[in-house]
């Protein structure tokens, strides 16, 4: 029998919650409904290629083929994830007929160097994440996520079986239990009886904080992988199509976990951690527009009845 969790709210929350709305409306300013849209696997990964913009900074320099690097400390790295939403966003302009083909080819290429041969794309510096420090070669169910979303659309670009390879090899590393050094991870911290439910954790520690965007992201991800359009790779398809719906289920009955009566939360860490609620402004924003592409794919009406009432949060601060 599935034993989940009662959903337990505090009052103490408001005050947090209106901070993340100031911070939104006065600092971040994300407009969440340029990036709505009826998901294609092959279209302007979520109208990026329109909106989302990377410039130069103290923290941001691009290399010689126009590729971002992102400072850590004291040096810049590559950093898989940047480097997928980039190439993403250059796809996207492409599609629109700006010249951007061959940087978004750079940046594919980029991530084959990057992928180690267990298909595994490690970060190459050190993390202090929040809860817990990730060494250098750490990895991100939402780094092989993004990858996957890139390389289908390289390979439906130029049929290069390089691309489909790679994928593949993204994709069974993406399925690899945290306890084995992966990314793959269940819902039975939450309970022993949700050992089920799969989830893809951003940040593989343990006990997991399931961040949601991140697993928003990769499940994107194994929906692009699922369309490739190759007879020759079906069996690779039907695995991201199966682990795709099964998150699904995931998501329909774990979002409740992060709403805090007025805002979503990042992470599950108020529960797991026993701790203060972690948002941030424009993380609500994010976790919006990803439930309105996911519905867009399954017609799930959960998914499209939290995307309104978290919509109805921005309407209802406006009020106030």
């Amino acid at each position: 029998m599935e034993n989940w969790p009662k959903v337990k709210l505090k009052p103490d929350y408001k005050k947090m919650i209106l901070e993340a709305f100031d911070k939104y409306t006065n600092k971040e300013r994300l407009n969440y409904r340029v990036y709505l849209q009826e998901y294609d696997p092959i279209g302007d990964y979520l109208n990026w290629g329109s909106h989302k913009k990377f410039r130069q900074s103290r923290t941001l320099k691009y290399n010689q083929k126009g590729i971002p690097i992102v400072k850590h400390g004291n040096r810049f790295y590559y950093n898989p994830v940047t480097t997928s939403q980039y190439a993403l966003t250059m796809y996207g302009k492409y599609l629109h007929g700006e010249s951007t083909l061959q940087t978004f080819f750079h940046c594919a290429d980029l991530l084959l160097s990057m992928q180690s041969a267990n298909g595994s794309l490690p970060y190459s510096f050190t993390f202090s994440y929040y809860l817990q420090k990730l060494k250098s070669g750490w990895v991100s169910g939402m780094a092989q996520g993004q990858a996957l979303s890139v390389f289908a659309r390289a390979y439906h670009l130029s049929r290069q079986t390089k691309y489909l390879e790679a994928g593949n090899r993204c994709l069974k590393f993406l399925l690899t239990p945290i306890s084995k050094g992966g990314v793959m991870d269940s819902l039975a911290h939450l309970h022993p009886s949700l050992t089920n439910y799969i989830f893809f954790e951003e940040y593989p520690i343990t006990p997991p904080a399931y961040t949601l965007n991140g697993f928003q992201f990769t499940l994107l991800g194994l929906y692009d992988w699922w369309k490739v359009a190759n007879k020759n790779n079906a069996d690779y398809s039907l695995l991201a199509e199966n682990n795709f719906k099964q998150g699904i289920q995931t998501l329909k009955n774990i979002l409740k976990y992060y709403d805090i009566g007025g805002y979503s939360t990042y992470d599950l860490s108020h529960i797991i951690y026993n701790r203060e609620p972690k948002i941030a402004g424009y993380y609500h924003a994010i976790h919006i527009y990803l439930l309105h592409a996911l519905h867009s794919i399954t017609g799930e009406k959960v998914l499209k009845d939290v995307e309104a009432l978290w919509t109805s949060y921005f309407t209802n601060s406006l009020k106030e």
